[in-house]
């Protein structure tokens, strides 16, 4: 029994506090201020992000906002030429209980310093709990929404913003938008931004030229005034080909994440229908 009970001791998940210890000991900015105080500085700004998010997260108020930040971590590593070597990771959150989202981010940050990747929210880790109607909601999505992830591969970016979010409305306030019902109103215009790359200019073809026409200058400065944060260099990258979530949707609020991921859906249907989109000179 003494054996069993020491093997399980040893083998015990650590609490977040204890893998944030670690991680804190490897990338404080002491830690290389000697030797590499660029390095040094930007450990400190990540980490600084990062423990505020966590605050956030223990706080009785309100949990952290709905974003997807990019952070990136220096640590030593003696095999590099230079002795050092850069961990990006993104950390996502949602504006609600986004625990799992956060449990798969950090496990993944940990994993790439050489920390243990699995651990267990300790008490007082996560101030807010969920209700028993938020609970049930929670799981009625999941039900709903299982076969549909499947079917449209929708990616785990996505996944961290399936909750209301705040955004920006046209008139300068905010207003808080039920996203799975603006979603699926607007759906259609996603998949008319998304088309944009296939459709020729007037010059060549009068209608998709018109249709091309409306969606630019209509279409999309009427989402952009309705607080979507579909930003031109976005939309031009997607026509373009650049598929990489992370990069796409790095900086924006949960809801216009969400519409950036609906118009690459789209996007991807349509080069399985018709091919990729003509390269425009």
């Amino acid at each position: 029994m003494a054996t069993r009970a020491t093997r399980a001791t040893a083998t015990a998940t650590p609490t977040l506090r204890q893998s944030m210890t670690a991680l804190v000991r490897l990338v404080h900015p002491d830690v290389l201020a000697a030797t590499h105080p660029e390095h040094a500085r930007a450990n400190g700004d990540a980490l600084a992000h990062l423990q505020g998010t966590l605050d956030d997260a223990r706080g009785r108020g309100a949990l952290p906002g709905a974003r997807v930040r990019r952070l990136r971590f220096y640590v030593r590593d003696d095999a590099r030429a230079e002795g050092v070597r850069d961990v990006g990771f993104t950390l996502r959150t949602t504006g609600g209980d986004c625990r799992n989202v956060m449990r798969r981010d950090l496990g993944a940050l940990f994993a790439q310093v050489g920390i243990e990747r699995e651990f267990e929210w300790g008490e007082g880790d996560w101030g807010a709990t969920r209700t028993e109607t938020e609970a049930e909601d929670e799981g009625a999505r999941g039900r709903g929404e299982g076969e549909t992830s499947r079917s449209s591969e929708t990616p785990e970016v996505a996944q961290a913003y399936r909750e209301q979010t705040t955004t920006n409305a046209g008139g300068g306030g905010t207003r808080t938008r039920d996203v799975h019902e603006a979603l699926k109103a607007l759906d259609p215009a996603f998949e008319g931004v998304a088309a944009v790359a296939w459709l020729r200019d007037a010059s060549e073809n009068a209608d998709e030229g018109e249709r091309k026409r409306i969606v630019m200058f209509e279409v999309i400065p009427h989402l952009v005034r309705e607080g979507w944060n579909l930003k031109g260099e976005t939309l031009e990258a997607i026509w373009r080909g650049e598929r990489d979530e992370k990069v796409l949707l790095d900086g924006l609020d949960g809801g216009s994440a969400l519409a950036v991921v609906s118009i690459l859906k789209h996007t991807k249907n349509l080069e399985r229908m018709y091919g990729p989109a003509p390269r425009k000179d």
